[in-house]
């Protein structure tokens, strides 16, 4: 359902009379790009569509963010030697190639099936905004490779604009926060609301 939602949004901005819109936002998901079992079918028809969007000149910028699982506690057993170590300092990242995946973070280099080909349509990069915020984003490519080498920066679909915008949208307020993540988990979080309630607004009576 949040990928739906997110690219009923991404579609509505496609579909705007003004064509430079849809290049021009950022859309943001809380959690991995990612879709597994039966929803995995999706996968390869929005790999399809970044990819067409990208070829026409109209790239969607879309980031997923994890903040919790395998990569979420892998950078944080590494991420105290990493720069930025004072604020103002300039941001670092490492795009994670598939390679690097498999054994620095899965520690399974002899994996049968090539990393995230059925379920990912997005990549891993680590991101240390400054030494309060760091944080694993995930940010598609169009098409997959399975190489090992795969992805380099360059493969990222907007990141240099990304990466740009990514610093204005921090929040101290939680570890590695962004603002409308955290906007949004705090409207629609379940404690907001007294159980009944949300039995109401959801049976729609």
């Amino acid at each position: 359902m949040e990928t739906l939602m997110l690219f009923t949004a991404i579609r509505f901005y496609w579909e705007s009379s003004d064509t430079n819109l849809i290049s021009g936002s950022l859309f943001i998901k809380d959690g991995p790009l990612t879709l597994r079992g039966q929803y995995s079918k999706l996968v390869p028809p929005i790999r399809s569509f970044l990819e067409y969007a990208k070829t026409l000149g109209r790239p969607v910028h879309v980031i997923g963010q994890e903040k919790t699982g395998a990569f979420a506690d892998h950078l944080e057993s590494i991420v105290r030697f990493a720069p930025p170590l004072e604020r103002g300092a300039k941001p670092s990242f490492s795009v994670l190639t598939h390679d690097y995946v498999r054994r620095e973070v899965y520690r399974s280099p002899d994996m049968s099936n090539p990393y995230g080909s059925r379920t990912n349509w997005g990549e891993k990069v680590y991101l240390n905004l400054d030494p309060g915020c760091y944080m694993v984003i995930n940010v598609p490519t169009g098409e997959y490779r399975a190489e090992g080498a795969f992805p380099t920066q360059q493969n990222l679909i907007g990141f240099s604009r990304i990466l740009s915008t990514l610093p204005s949208l921090s929040s101290h307020k939680f570890e590695g926060a962004l603002f409308p993540v955290e906007l949004a988990n705090g409207v629609a979080s379940m404690s907001s609301y007294p159980s009944a309630k949300v039995l109401q607004l959801f049976a729609g009576f």
